[in-house]
C-alpha cells in the first residue's frame, strides 16, 4: 500500500463503530492542550522565551485543530438484460478508492482510502471543506485508474462539502449524472477483481493500468491498447455515440467485456502471445494463434464472475438488445469446432475450470482443474522455448506437466462435442509446423471455398485456410532468408496473390513482403531464437499453391 504524508487509514469496523459522541474527543483533548500552553505563557512568565524565530512560538502559531469525518462511497451499476442494460440501477460499494480531504483554499490537506464495504475514516484539520473521491485503487500492488484522457494523465473524481464532523458522509456516484461518474466507478472495481482474481490465482502482480474511456468520446470499439505510457498499461472502452447512451453500445457496465479485454492484458504482461490481430467474427474458423487469445480472454471474463454467461449488451431498456449472448457450458451445433474456434478455445477452457468448488459443472464434462491451475500453466508457458500456443498445444502442455489427465481431456472432449484432434496421441506441434534449416514446405491457401474446406464459411483476412504458420530455430545470431514461390501468376485479379512474414515469437511483425509478384523474398540479421513465417491471403480471396523455402547465413 501507498501511503501518503497526512494519510489515515481505517484498519477495521472498530474505527467505523466508534459512538458518535465519542468521536469529537481528540479535537477536545487538542484545544485543552493548546489552552494548557498558552495559559503556562502568560502565568508562569515563561513568555520571555517566546521570542520572534522561537521553536515554542512558532509551533503554536501553526497548530491546527483535527477531527474526523466518517463516510462511505457507493456507485450505481446496471446489469445486462434481454432488451440492453437495466433501466434500474443497484448500488455497490467503492472498494479500496482514494478520498482526499481539501481544505478551504482547495488544496489536499488529507487523504484516506475506503475499505472493502466502501466505507472511509478522514483524519484531517478541522477547517476541510470538501471530500474527493477518486477513480483510482493504489493498494497491495494494485495500481489502477479510469481516465478520460487517452494518456491516463486524469482520472474520474466526484466531491461532495463536508458537514459538522458529527455528520456521517454518505456519497452515491450516479450512472446518470454528466460525464457517467458511476461508470467509470464500475469500470475501476471490475479491473479491480480482475487483478485480485490473478493475485489469487498465481500470485503475480500487474504493472500499472489505467481505463480510457467516455461517454460520446471513446465510439471507436473496445480494446487492449498495450503500452500507452512509460510503465503505464491501457484499455480503451466504448462509450457509445455522444449523447445517445441509451440506443448505442457503450461498455462500462458490460461486465464481460471489461474482463474480456483486462485478459488480454494479463495474458499478455504474464504469457505468451501468439495472435497477429485481426478481427474475429463468431461463426468463423480463425487463425488458431487468434483464435487461442480471444478464447481465453473470454474464459478469463467468465472466471473472474464464476458463470459461464457471456453478453455484450448495446444500448437500454426498452430500446437496447444483447449483440453477443451465449453460455460456454451450452455449445452451439452452428459453431464450427476445432484448433481456429474462439468459442471452442472458451467453452473448453470453462470445462476444465468447472467442478472445483465455486465453479458448477453445468454438463458433467468429466474433469475439474480449476481457473488457478489453468492460469498458472498458461504463466509457466511463456517459459517454454518456443511457445505460440494453440488450444492443443495448451492441452497437451497440460498432460506433459501433470496438471490434468489425457484422458480425463478425452472424456471432456467427447462429452461436449469438441473434436477429439485436439488432443494428438504424439506431443508435437501441429499449428505452427516447425521446419529445420534449411527446409523447404508446400502448402495451400484457400480464402476463396465456401464453406471453408476445414468448415464455415470462409474468411481471407485471418481465416484457418487462408493463413499457414511456420516456425524456425535460429541457434546462433545469422541472416535468415525467406523466400516464398507461388505456383500461379501472383495477381489479385487471378485470386492467387499470396503475402509472407517474418515475426517474433511473440507475434510481433518484423518484415514482410507484400506484391502481386510470383516470388517474394524477405532476408534479415536476426538474433539466435525462435521465428515464426506467415504466408496468407493477399487480398480479399485468394486460391493458389505454393513453396516455402527457408535458410540461413551466418556471419
Amino acid at each position: 500500500m501507498r501511503f501518503r504524508s497526512g494519510c489515515f487509514r481505517s484498519e477495521g469496523a472498530s474505527e467505523l463503530n466508534t459512538p458518535r459522541s465519542a468521536q469529537p474527543v481528540d479535537a477536545i483533548r487538542a484545544r485543552g492542550w493548546a489552552l494548557l500552553v498558552i495559559g503556562c505563557v502568560l502565568v508562569s512568565g515563561c513568555g520571555a522565551a517566546l521570542r520572534k524565530g522561537d521553536p515554542m512560538k512558532q509551533s503554536i502559531g501553526t497548530f491546527t485543530e483535527r477531527a474526523r469525518w466518517y463516510g462511505s462511497v457507493e456507485f450505481e451499476a446496471r446489469r445486462p438484460t434481454d432488451l440492453g442494460l437495466s433501466e434500474v440501477t443497484e448500488l455497490r460499494p467503492a472498494r479500496w478508492v482514494e478520498v482526499q480531504g481539501l481544505g478551504p483554499s482547495g488544496a489536499v490537506v488529507a487523504n484516506a482510502i475506503t475499505d472493502e464495504h466502501g466505507r472511509f475514516v478522514l483524519e484531517a484539520p478541522a477547517n476541510t471543506a470538501r471530500i474527493v473521491v477518486l477513480a483510482q485503487v493504489s493498494k497491495d500492488g494494485h495500481d489502477l485508474s479510469v481516465s478520460p484522457d487517452p494518456l491516463g494523465r486524469q482520472v474520474y473524481s466526484v466531491r461532495r462539502t463536508l458537514g459538522s464532523p458529527k455528520t456521517f458522509v454518505h456519497l452515491k456516484v450516479l450512472d446518470g449524472a454528466p460525464g457517467g461518474p458511476g461508470g467509470a466507478f464500475h469500470i475501476l472495481d471490475t479491473v479491480l477483481r480482475g487483478a485480485e482474481a490473478v493475485r489469487e490465482w498465481t500470485g503475480e502482480r500487474l504493472p500499472p493500468l489505467y481505463v480510457y474511456w467516455g461517454r460520446g468520446v471513446t465510439t471507436a470499439w473496445s480494446y487492449y491498447r498495450g503500452e500507452r505510457r512509460s510503465g503505464r498499461y491501457c484499455l480503451e472502452l466504448l462509450g457509445g455515440r455522444p449523447g445517445d447512451s441509451r440506443r448505442t453500445d457503450t461498455d462500462e457496465h458490460d461486465e464481460s467485456i471489461i474482463l474480456h479485454e483486462f485478459g488480454h492484458f494479463v495474458m499478455e504482461r504474464l504469457s505468451t502471445d501468439s495472435s497477429p490481430g485481426g478481427e474475429h467474427p463468431s461463426g468463423h474458423l480463425i487463425d488458431p494463434g487468434l483464435a487461442w487469445e480471444e478464447g481465453r480472454a473470454t474464459w478469463f471474463s467468465a472466471a473472474v464472475l464464476g458463470h459461464p454467461r457471456y453478453a455484450d449488451s448495446v444500448g437500454r431498456e426498452p430500446y437496447g438488445r444483447l449483440r453477443i449472448k451465449y453460455d460456454l457450458e451450452s455449445s452451439d451445433d452452428l459453431v464450427p469446432r476445432g484448433m481456429g474456434s474462439e468459442q471452442g478455445v472458451a467453452e473448453i477452457l470453462w470445462d476444465l475450470t468447472d467442478g472445483v468448488e465455486g465453479y458448477p459443472d453445468g454438463d458433467d464434462d468429466g474433469i475439474a482443474v480449476g481457473p488457478g491451475q489453468l492460469l498458472q500453466a498458461m504463466v509457466a508457458l511463456r517459459e517454454e522455448p518456443g511457445a505460440f500456443p494453440t488450444i492443443s498445444s495448451y492441452l497437451q502442455y497440460l498432460v506433459a506437466t501433470h496438471r490434468a489427465d489425457s484422458g480425463d481431456i478425452k472424456t471432456m472432449l467427447q462429452r461436449t462435442g469438441q473434436p477429439a484432434a485436439l488432443l494428438p496421441v504424439e506431443l508435437v506441434s501441429r499449428w505452427p509446423v516447425d521446419v529445420k534449416l534449411p527446409g523447404t514446405v508446400n502448402g495451400k491457401i484457400d480464402g476463396v471455398t465456401s464453406p471453408a474446406p476445414s468448415g464455415g464459411p470462409n474468411r481471407p483476412q485471418n481465416g484457418f485456410d487462408a493463413m499457414r504458420v511456420y516456425r524456425v530455430y535460429l541457434p546462433e545470431q545469422s541472416r535468415l532468408t525467406v523466400e516464398l514461390n507461388i505456383f500461379g501468376s501472383g495477381r489479385a485479379a487471378e485470386k492467387q496473390d499470396l503475402d509472407v512474414e517474418l515475426r517474433d515469437v511473440r507475434a510481433q511483425l518484423i518484415d514482410s513482403a507484400r506484391s502481386e509478384e510470383q516470388t517474394h523474398v524477405v532476408s534479415r540479421l536476426l538474433a539466435a531464437g525462435w521465428y515464426v513465417i506467415y504466408v496468407r491471403d493477399g487480398g480479399t480471396g485468394n486460391r493458389v499453391g505454393y513453396e516455402l523455402s527457408v535458410s540461413l547465413e551466418r556471419p
